[in-house]
Formats: structure tokens, C-alpha cells, sequence
């Protein structure tokens, strides 16, 4: 049962009366075993010089002594400094005695870590390590990790990523090495002097290890990697009386070198508290003090104290979230309000391709009247010829080929009106698998009769192989017919103006590449006359709308292609349609117009 308060009694009524236990909690860094080893004969000390109490020993881990002080069940603890500064600042403690290091000059500060890799491993820095599997005893341990943290953060290493891979194996510590030996793990975070000590006990053989980042000239010897901290460090409970702490103090104080208990403790004897502000730095660097609060706290705790700018700063949050939603608001507005826009724009563009189409129609009215004119005049023609046939009584044989020809010239006038009206219609467009030559065929046979009225001579070529291509066949007739009329126009323009033994000629090549076809269109009429062939509006013509090329480059930018117009060195120009290569035998896809 622990022991609450001393109480002196005379000799005659310690015969009678049993020893009240004192219990003392030590930290087992090594095991129990190890523990017992190294602190027993300073326990055997105490009950030696102070017969009225008897003092037990408690080896613990770190959660166990962390309950042992939250709940004062002991009465005094012993341990690292890392943990002495973590519960002496949460709980009542008062600190008695530091362990002094054995050492040529007698410091108190020798407890350190030493980063551990294997002697044949290429490593030779901090650094090389980082990343890598990694042991130690675990992330709350002063001197088998934090201090090496602390170490890494000095180098300018991000101690997250050095970290990444480690693994904590908890006490004894020994395990750590065994682990590197075994090449479990790259390296190994161990205390100070862990690794001479367990090569002494000839647990293993140190010359099968190398420490990174060795320290010249360290206090202690043994090989290190961090700077050195204060050394474990003796403290009394609430429940161990300030009388009975005086006593063990002096015990302690007095504790001669060459003592069996300060060469089982690997110490030179104990000396009086010293500061732990070294350690108070490191933890604070970290963000690990036990009494730093989260920010959350911190910023509540000023908040309290400048109430005056607490208050600003919610009605500046307020003000701001307002005029957040205002704009929210003013937004969506604006963006409803420009949807209806491009709406209606697309109706107007719709409606003005319309109207040029029907231009288009209305300029080639002559042109046309002489297309469905010819097969009509045939079929009557082959109509009276059959009539006398048959008032001749003249045999079948003999009017069957005059029906046929009848029939030929009826198809013909009907692909003449099928033309018309897709070339008239509103169109939606779809991008179908179809026939460019015989797209370009029934152009020119539209075109044909002014062709043949201006006499302009025409000229039509084919590069590579022949494909079909997904394309929208009306829109693309349509720039089409747009071209070769202002070919058309342009060399009427240069014949007007009496050059002499000039020929009209208008050429027009298909090129099929491996990943676009070419249809180029050239003339050699009275060229360019205007800087931007293409732009909306603006026209050479005293009736024309300028939307005729503003259309062509629309339609040819629908399908992903270019609208090219150049000027020709000599005289006309050469207009570019640019189609990119998407055959597909079962691809057929329906688009929005573009605009």
C-alpha cells in the first residue's frame, strides 16, 4: 500500500509497527528485467539509509506511468527528461534529484539519440535515410525519437516525410536493433549508449553498425546524432510527504561514485534538479508543449481579451458573406440573361444563312429556269415523237426507247427541284457518310448554265484515292455554290474591263490526304478586294449582305476544318476548304448548327 505521510516513531514502536511501503515508478526503456538490474541496488540504498520506510520498485511503460502520475497512486517516479517535462507540466510534481552522467567532466546532460544504420549499408547522412523503413520505440519517446525529430527539423528536412515509414515497436528497445540486424527495417532511432551497452552485454557485435551524423567530442562516451538533453530525473507525488522526499534527496545527494548503485544507474551519483527549459524549447519548436492549446483555443483566449476586435472582425465576415451573395446573385443574373442572348443570336444567324441561301437562289433563278427548261423541252420532244409512233401503229419495240428517254429527262428535272430545295430549305444539321465528288457533280450542274453563259472555262481534278467522308452535304453545298459564284463573278469582273485575250478559268481540285481532304477552288478573275474577305457584313457588291464567306468560314469551322482564301501571284485567288478525315461506315452524328 503506498505510502501517504511519514510519520517519525521511537524504536520501541517500530517493533511493533510494520514499514509503510513507498512505492516508486521507473521508466523500462530495456524491459523489466533490465530495469530491475539497473535500479535496484539505488532502491536497496534507500531502505538501507532510511530503515522506517520500505521502498519498492515499479517498472512501467510509458502509458502505465502517465496513469501512475494522472492518478498520484505512487510516490515517486522516476524517469527520462522528455517525460518528466510532459508530466510535470500537466500534474503536481516536485522534481528532487538529476542523475549526473558518467563522464570524464560530470555533466547532467547526456541523454540523446543516435540514428542506427547497418555498417555494409551505403548511407552516410541523415538525409539518405529519409523515407525509408525505419524503427523506434514509439512517437512519444524523448530519446528514441523526438530529439532525432527535432534534429531533422534543425537540418531543414521535413520530419514528416523522414518519418514516413517508420515503425514503433515500443519497449524494451532493444527490439529496434535486433530488427535493423535482421533487415527488417534501414535504420533504427535508439538512445544514447543503447548501442555500446548491448554490445558489452555481447548481445551484438558493434562493429556490424554506424551511426549517422556522429557528434565529435560527445559528454558521454558513446556515439550520438542529436545534441544532448538533462538526465532522468527523480519526482515526488502529492502522496509521498515533503519530509520523507528530503530524506531520499539527501540519500541521493550523498551517493558516492564508486557506489554499487551509481554503477548499476551507469552514473556518477545524482545532484540537485536542474532546468529543463532546453526541453521546453524542443517540445514548443515541435508544437508539442503539454501546455501549448490548440489554435482554436488560442484564438478563443483572444478573443476574449480584444472583444473590440472580435466584434470588427464578425461584422466584417458578415459584411463580406452579404456582398458575397450579392455578387451570387448579380451572376446568375448576368449569366441568364447572356443564355438568352446567345439565344437569340443563334436564331438571328439562323435566319440570316436563310436569307443568303435564298440570295443564292434568287441570283441563279436564270441558271435554274435553263436547267428544268432542257429536260422539259426533251420530253416534249420525245413525247411527239411517240405520238406519231403510235398513230403509225409502229410496233412496241419501237416506242419503249422513247419512253425511257422520257423517264431519264422526268428524273432529271426531279434531282434538278431536289436540289433546289435542299439548297432552299432550313436545315438542321446532320453530318452524314457522303459522296464529295458527286457533292461537287451536282454543284456544278446547278452553276452549269452560267458557267456556259459567261463562258468561263472549268477544269476539275482528283488527288489520292477516293473516300467517302462524314460531313453536313448541305451546308458544305452551300459554300460551295458560295465560291465558285464569286469565281464566277470575279472573272465577269476582269472581262468587263476589255483585257485583251483573256480567258475565263475556274479549277477546281480535290485532294483526299491520310488525315484531311482538300477541295481547292481557284480563279483567274479580278482577285481580292478587301483586306477581310471573311468578315460579317462588310461586301464589294452594292446588294450583297457580306454574310456569304462570314457563312463559309462557319460552316467550315461546324465540321473541326479551315476556310482558307489566298491570293494568286499572278491575277484570282484560290479559296481552301479543309475537311478533317472522319470516315466511319456506321458513324452518323447529330450536332447543334454553330454559330
Amino acid at each position: 500500500m503506498p505510502l501517504n505521510t511519514f510519520a517519525q516513531s521511537s524504536p520501541d514502536f517500530e517493533k511493533t509497527t510494520p514499514k509503510q511501503q513507498v512505492d516508486i515508478a521507473v521508466l523500462a526503456v530495456r524491459g523489466h528485467l533490465y530495469a530491475e538490474r539497473r535500479w535496484r541496488p539505488t532502491i536497496d540504498l534507500l531502505n538501507q539509509k532510511i530503515p522506517e520506510a520500505h521502498f519498492v520498485l515499479h517498472p512501467l511503460n510509458l502509458n502505465d506511468m502517465g496513469k501512475v502520475v494522472e492518478q498520484q497512486s505512487m510516490g515517486f517516479i522516476l524517469t527520462n527528461p522528455g517525460q518528466a517535462v510532459r508530466l510535470g507540466r500537466q500534474y503536481s510534481l516536485s522534481w528532487i534529484a538529476t542523475l549526473s552522467s558518467k563522464s570524464p567532466i560530470n555533466t547532467n546532460s547526456s541523454i540523446s539519440s543516435a540514428l542506427v544504420v547497418r555498417a555494409e549499408s551505403p548511407y552516410q547522412s541523415i538525409e539518405d535515410v529519409s523515407g525509408l523503413p525505419m524503427a523506434a520505440v514509439s512517437e512519444r519517446a524523448f530519446g528514441g525519437y523526438l530529439t532525432l525529430r527535432y534534429e531533422v527539423i534543425e537540418q531543414g528536412i521535413n520530419p514528416n516525410r523522414f518519418y514516413s515509414e517508420v515503425r514503433y515497436l515500443g519497449f524494451p528497445v532493444d527490439a529496434s536493433l535486433y530488427q535493423l540486424r535482421d533487415g527488417i527495417v534501414e535504420a533504427a532511432v535508439v538512445p544514447a549508449c543503447l548501442l555500446e551497452a548491448m554490445s558489452k552485454e555481447g548481445l551484438i557485435d558493434i562493429q556490424d553498425y554506424h551511426v549517422l551524423n556522429a557528434k565529435p567530442s560527445p559528454p558521454i562516451p558513446c556515439q550520438v546524432s542529436t545534441s544532448f538533453y538533462p538526465n532522468w530525473s527523480l519526482a515526488k507525488t502529492s502522496i509521498a510527504s515533503g519530509e520523507l522526499a528530503k530524506k531520499v534527496s539527501q540519500v541521493l545527494l550523498a551517493m558516492p561514485e564508486t557506489s554499487q548503485a551509481a554503477q548499476a544507474a551507469r552514473s556518477s551519483g545524482w545532484t540537485s534538479p536542474i532546468s529543463l527549459l532546453s526541453i521546453d524549447k524542443l517540445y514548443q519548436a515541435m508544437d508539442l508543449h503539454p501546455l501549448q492549446q490548440p489554435w482554436w483555443q488560442e484564438g478563443f483566449r483572444w478573443l476574449r481579451s480584444h472583444q473590440e476586435w472580435g466584434w470588427a472582425l464578425f461584422l466584417f465576415v458578415i459584411v463580406l458573406n452579404a456582398y458575397h451573395f450579392w455578387l451570387e446573385y448579380r451572376f446568375s443574373k448576368s449569366k441568364r440573361e447572356l443564355e438568352e442572348t446567345l439565344l437569340r443570336l443563334k436564331e438571328k444567324s439562323e435566319m440570316l444563312e436563310h436569307s443568303q441561301r435564298l440570295m443564292i437562289v434568287s441570283e441563279l433563278g436564270s441558271s435554274i429556269a435553263h436547267e428544268i427548261n432542257q429536260p422539259l423541252a426533251a420530253i416534249r420532244n420525245y413525247s411527239e415523237g411517240g405520238m406519231l409512233r403510235l398513230q403509225k401503229q409502229r410496233p412496241h419495240q419501237d416506242i419503249v426507247p422513247v419512253m425511257q428517254k422520257i423517264q431519264a429527262q422526268v428524273e432529271r428535272a426531279d434531282a434538278i427541284v431536289r436540289r433546289l430545295r435542299n439548297l432552299i430549305k432550313k436545315r438542321s444539321v446532320q453530318m452524314t457518310l457522303c459522296d464529295l465528288e458527286r457533292l461537287i457533280t451536282d454543284t456544278i450542274e446547278l452553276l452549269n448554265y452560267r458557267l456556259q453563259k459567261q463562258s468561263v472555262s472549268f477544269t476539275r481534278t482528283t488527288q489520292g484515292p477516293e473516300r467517302t467522308v462524314t460531313i453536313d452535304s448541305v451546308g458544305v453545298q452551300q459554300v460551295l455554290v458560295n465560291v465558285i459564284n464569286n469565281a464566277i463573278e470575279a472573272c465577269t469582273a476582269l472581262a468587263e474591263s476589255n483585257v485583251d485575250e483573256y480567258q475565263a478559268q475556274i479549277t477546281i481540285q480535290t485532294e483526299y490526304l491520310e488525315s484531311e481532304v482538300r477541295v481547292i477552288i481557284c480563279d483567274n478573275g479580278i482577285g481580292l478586294q478587301q483586306e477581310h474577305p471573311t468578315e460579317a457584313f462588310v461586301s464589294t457588291k452594292s446588294d450583297g449582305l457580306g454574310l456569304g464567306l462570314s457563312i463559309c468560314r462557319d460552316v467550315m469551322e461546324m465540321h473541326q476544318g479551315d476556310f482558307l482564301i489566298e491570293s494568286n501571284k499572278t491575277n484570282g485567288c484560290c479559296v481552301t476548304m479543309i475537311l478533317p478525315n472522319k470516315m466511319s461506315a456506321n458513324n452518323t452524328l447529330n450536332m447543334e448548327q454553330h454559330d
